[in-house]
C-alpha cells in the first residue's frame, strides 16, 4: 500500500501540504519560538483522574526504574545499590474536554528523561510544532508533571513522509539547531492531524544535542545528573534524514 501511495500521492491533501510548506518557510525565515508562559497550567491535584465517568485510562506505561539507596536490596548494571520500583506515565482521555492527559511520576520529571521537557517548552520548540497542546500539568511545587493534547487522528506513515518529513523538514531542523535539543522519537505515531493542522503529541522525547550517539559509558558518567540505564542511541527512532542533519550540525 505504501509504495502505491508514494507512486500516486493517494490520500494526501495537497492544499494542506502546501500550507505546511509555507508555514515552515516562514518559520525558517523568521523563527517564532512562542512563549511557554502563555500555555495554560493546571494543578495535578485538581484533576480527579479516578473519576471514571469523565476519565478513561488509555495507556498505563509503567516500567521499572532503579532508585539508588544504601538500604536497597538490589544492584543495577552499574553496580549501584538500591531498589527497582515502578515508574513511568499514564495517559487518560478526558471525555468532557476531549483531550488526552499524560501524567508522569515525579521521579521521571526530576531525575529521568522528563527533566528536559521544561527546557524544550521554554526553548519554544512546541510553539510551532504542537498547536494541539491544550495545557500543562504541574504539582503544588510548580514542577511539570504532564500535559494535555487535544484529540486528533494519528498520521499514517505516508502522511508523515509528506507532511512532516517533507513539508516541515526545514522547520524541524531549524528548531533543533536553535534549541540545542533533538527529537529521538520523530515518528508517524507521534503526530496527529487536528483541525487542518499537524501537531506533535509526544513532547518529552527530547535530549541535548551533545548526547546524540553516546554509548553506555556516557550514561554511566551522567548518573549523578540523570538516571540513564541504557545507551542513548538505543532510544533514537527518528528518520535517517534527521540523523544525517544532526550529524552534520554537530560536525560544524
Amino acid at each position: 500500500m505504501l509504495w502505491i501511495q508514494r507512486g500516486t500521492g493517494w490520500g494526501i491533501d495537497e492544499r494542506l501540504e502546501q500550507k505546511l510548506e509555507r508555514q515552515a518557510s516562514a518559520f525558517v525565515a523568521q523563527p517564532n519560538l512562542g512563549d511557554a508562559s502563555q500555555v495554560p497550567r493546571r494543578p495535578v491535584e485538581d484533576l480527579d483522574l479516578a473519576d471514571a465517568s469523565r476519565y478513561t485510562l488509555i495507556r498505563d506505561d509503567i516500567y521499572r526504574r532503579f532508585v539508588v539507596g544504601d538500604d536497597g536490596p538490589d544492584t543495577d548494571e552499574f553496580g549501584r545499590t538500591g531498589r527497582w520500583i515502578p515508574r513511568g506515565s499514564r495517559i487518560y482521555w478526558d471525555r468532557a474536554e476531549d483531550v488526552y492527559v499524560k501524567i508522569f511520576d515525579a521521579y521521571y520529571c526530576d531525575r529521568g528523561e522528563g527533566r528536559f521537557l521544561p527546557d524544550a517548552l521554554d526553548g519554544g520548540i512546541y510553539g510551532f510544532l504542537c498547536p494541539a497542546l491544550a495545557y500543562l500539568v504541574e504539582d503544588r511545587d510548580e514542577r511539570l508533571r504532564g500535559y494535555a493534547i487535544r484529540s486528533g487522528r494519528i498520521l499514517s506513515l505516508y502522511e508523515f513522509d509528506r507532511y512532516v518529513a517533507g513539508a516541515l523538514n526545514d522547520a524541524i531542523c531549524e528548531l533543533t539547531r536553535l534549541s540545542g535539543l533533538y527529537f529521538y522519537d520523530l515518528t508517524f505515531h507521534n503526530f496527529i492531524l487536528k483541525d487542518d493542522e499537524i501537531s506533535m503529541i509526544d513532547l518529552e522525547s527530547v535530549l541535548p544535542l551533545s548526547w546524540y550517539g553516546q554509548d553506555r559509558s556516557f550514561s554511566k558518567q551522567m548518573l549523578e545528573q540523570i538516571d540513564i540505564g541504557y545507551p542513548i542511541q538505543e532510544k533514537f527512532h527518528s528518520p535517517a534524514w534527521y540523523a544525517t542533519y544532526i550529524e552534520r550540525l554537530l560536525s560544524r
